[in-house]
């Protein structure tokens, strides 16, 4: 399969999810926007395989993981942020404001101990 043709069966499925996500949105039913997925990324994942040419090269992907972590990294810090400004200033905050600002920081926890159990777990395997 020309690449071409690959982008193009991936933008026909990606409009189709769309579509797709949209009826069920409109109709307030989760299961068409549940199926639409799966069909999906079955779908992309049959595409995938039919394709034999290089699609993603070093260079792309070296890129593709700097602008994940530089998104991941901001995120957390903000996060972080803001969790500490509603700790920080709880007495003037409503209650439910207060709260998930402690969740927020409970999840910004996790997601540092996720990052650092996947370094380690990469670390010792590449």
């Amino acid at each position: 399969m020309q690449i071409s043709k690959f982008r193009i069966y991936k933008a026909i499925i990606a409009g189709g999810l769309g579509i797709a996500v949209a009826i069920a949105i409109v109709t307030n039913t989760a299961i068409i926007a549940l199926v639409a997925v799966i069909v999906a990324i079955v779908l992309a994942f049959i595409l995938e395989r039919s394709n034999k040419e290089i699609v993603r090269d070093e260079r792309i992907s070296q890129i593709s993981e700097k602008a994940a972590s530089a998104s991941f990294y901001s995120v957390l810090i903000l996060g972080a942020v803001a969790s500490l400004d509603t700790a920080l200033f709880r007495s003037q905050l409503p209650e439910n404001v207060v709260f998930v600002g402690v969740i927020m920081g409970y999840f910004i926890c996790l997601a540092l101990l996720l990052l650092m159990c996947f370094y380690l777990y990469f670390s010792r395997k590449l």
